[in-house]
């Protein structure tokens, strides 16, 4: 017996879709059926985080965290570890395969939680991208290319949050 997935499941991050029932009509672009309900990472909890990752976020996602934290596309492929070439690619796909969606949730859920911390986007950009004295003098962009690195700059980003001095 199989399970059958909601009807309704979170897909971006950013973003809601309502599945359908049926045949897809290939004339139409899945872009045009989506709502613009906001739904930041940081409020998902585990499960809807790893169903919305083995899933595939969409690739809208890309672009709401290049302009959040103002990269070029050299930038954003270098901090998910894909060439430009794939990158641009992308973007014109349905879905990011899972092992890209999960560094996309990284980037995206470690901005977020900057700007809570920070008290704003730019404050958080800003910070993401100089180097920081608690992180060795990296800048937390580029530790934050791997699962550990993310683990380290959010305990920068508490350690401030709190008070706690380094």
């Amino acid at each position: 017996m199989t399970k059958r997935k909601p009807d309704r499941v979170q897909e971006t991050g950013v973003r809601f879709k309502t599945r359908t029932s049926g045949k897809h009509d290939k004339r139409r672009s899945k872009r045009h059926d989506r709502s613009v309900t906001i739904t930041p990472f940081s409020e998902w909890d585990l499960p809807t985080a790893a169903m919305n990752v083995s899933i595939g976020l969409l690739p809208d996602t890309l672009d709401d965290i290049q302009k959040k934290l103002i990269l070029s596309n050299r930038q954003l492929a270098v901090l998910l570890q894909i060439s430009t070439r794939t990158l641009t690619r992308r973007r014109t796909e349905d879905r990011l395969p899972p092992d890209e969606s999960e560094r996309v949730y990284r980037v995206g859920r470690l901005a977020e939680i900057a700007v809570s911390v920070l008290g704003s986007e730019d404050n958080a950009r800003k910070w993401l991208k100089k180097p920081s004295y608690s992180l060795g003098d990296q800048i937390p962009l580029d530790v934050a290319r791997t699962e550990p690195g993310v683990s380290l700059v959010e305990r920068a980003l508490r350690q401030i949050q709190f008070g706690i001095t380094v």
